[in-house]
């Protein structure tokens, strides 16, 4: 093998380890360089990722026709065929670099023994929402109710979809995970039966069972046939790749909840149910303040050493801080809610909040369009739900303990009414009552 066969094998290998190497000396090449291999890697970054984040840092859209089906997922096959490029040869393409189509992604992928289906799947969230209204939940003897087991079964289901794990969920697992949620937060006196819901959701048309033999499934199986023939269930292909969207996602757990859970602790679900996210609108909060442990004291409580210490890996976003600085400077430093504006160190003092929120399950983009500029105390009530945005654009309590008063908007400082309506509808989803019309 000659030194530069070699060199280019070695710079492939860097970047299958290191992402952010970007060469700019290898020649442009064609899909034909792309393997089984590489189109496996990556769909296994865009599930690492999550689709919006693997979309935004590659430098693509949204599929439009044509999308990549693998175990039960759907991936934008333009977007994989230009990371899968970068693994095969270190040259990851953008979606300007290459045209997508039946005669280049799509014929390149099938030729390597995948799935390419045409035409997006039916992107009909109206659709979806109505399905979620009209469960066909049972009612109990006596207790005019309707059932909560199916609700809090696509709640479960809901939670894993925004933690980006797998559609189909094992029966042993479903039982063991959704049974316990059935006792906590079911009907009073309600026998917690997970077996109904995992199989009678495929009523909705947005779930599906596989794993029983068709001679079986004439009726509902048994719980000993489920116990013997461990099958799978959850979302289908297409209702799995609608509640990737953030913003259905939302919806679809706003309608469940108000459905059938209007009387339901719904942060105390959420905490349980995985959910905890949604109680923000910057994503959970960290939990170190809970952690046990502190200095030790003396008999009168007084400290008796310097505050100990801990380490901690995390992984943080990385946002835009020219973003930050723009929207501070298009406001004064002035608060857009209460119109403070604080000094600290002798120098102006102000906070860029995002709307709705960066990291999952939001994953709103860091845009100016995004941010506001909010004082220290402003910041802490819009991000835990306390304030919201209303249509008219007034600034309101969700206890209905605040005067309205208008969110001042300086000229040149664009706003998205969808991330304010995202973050109002936030908000509906944990006030006891509507925060907004």
């Amino acid at each position: 093998m000659g030194a530069e066969a070699g060199e280019t094998c070695t710079t492939a290998a860097l970047c299958m380890y290191d992402l952010s190497y970007r060469p700019t000396s290898l020649p442009r090449m064609g899909l034909g360089d792309i393997r089984h291999e590489h189109v496996i890697a990556a769909t296994e970054e865009f599930r690492r990722l999550g689709r919006e984040e693997f979309l935004r840092t590659y430098g693509f859209g949204r599929a439009r026709s044509y999308q990549l089906v693998l175990d039960g997922r759907r991936y934008d096959s333009k977007a994989i065929a230009g990371v899968a490029h970068g693994y095969a040869t270190g040259d990851f393409l953008s979606a300007a670099d290459f045209s997508g189509g039946a005669a280049t992604v799509a014929r390149c992928l099938r030729e390597l023994g995948f799935v390419v289906e045409t035409g997006a799947p039916s992107d009909n969230r109206a659709g979806l929402l109505a399905r979620l209204r009209q469960l066909r939940v049972s009612r109990g003897p006596g207790n005019p109710a309707p059932s909560r087991h199916q609700p809090l079964s696509l709640l479960w289901a809901m939670a894993r979809a925004a933690d980006d794990r797998p559609r189909l969920t094992p029966w042993p697992t479903f039982r063991d995970e959704v049974g316990p949620l059935l006792v906590e937060f079911g009907l009073p006196n309600a026998k917690a039966t997970p077996e109904y819901p995992f199989w009678h959701l495929q009523g909705s048309e947005l779930w599906e069972v596989r794993g029983i033999p068709a001679e079986l499934a004439m009726r509902m199986p048994n719980v000993g046939l489920f116990n013997e023939h461990h099958p799978q269930a959850g979302f289908t292909a297409e209702t799995a790749d609608l509640l990737c969207d953030p913003v259905t996602r939302l919806e679809a757990i706003a309608t469940i909840c108000e459905t059938y859970l209007g009387d339901i602790d719904r942060q105390a679900l959420f905490s349980r149910i995985g959910l905890s996210g949604y109680t923000t609108a910057g994503g959970p909060l960290t939990p170190w303040a809970e952690e046990p442990g502190g200095a030790d004291t003396d008999e009168y409580g007084r400290s008796a050493g310097p505050a100990p210490r801990r380490e901690a890996t995390r992984s943080v976003i990385v946002r835009d801080e020219a973003l930050a600085r723009k929207v501070k400077e298009l406001e004064d430093d002035r608060c857009q809610v209460c119109d403070t504006a604080l000094r600290y160190l002798n120098r102006p003092y102000s906070e860029a909040a995002h709307i709705r929120g960066l990291g999952s399950p939001h994953h709103g983009p860091d845009e100016l369009q995004n941010l506001l500029c909010l004082c220290a105390n402003c910041h802490v009530l819009f991000d835990g739900l306390e304030i919201y945005v209303d249509t008219e654009g007034l600034v309101r309590g969700t206890r209905g303990d605040r005067a309205p008063r208008p969110l001042r908007r300086a000229p040149g400082h664009p706003i998205d009414e969808a991330h304010v309506a995202y973050h109002r509808d936030l908000c509906n989803l944990n006030a006891r009552k509507p925060a907004a019309s």
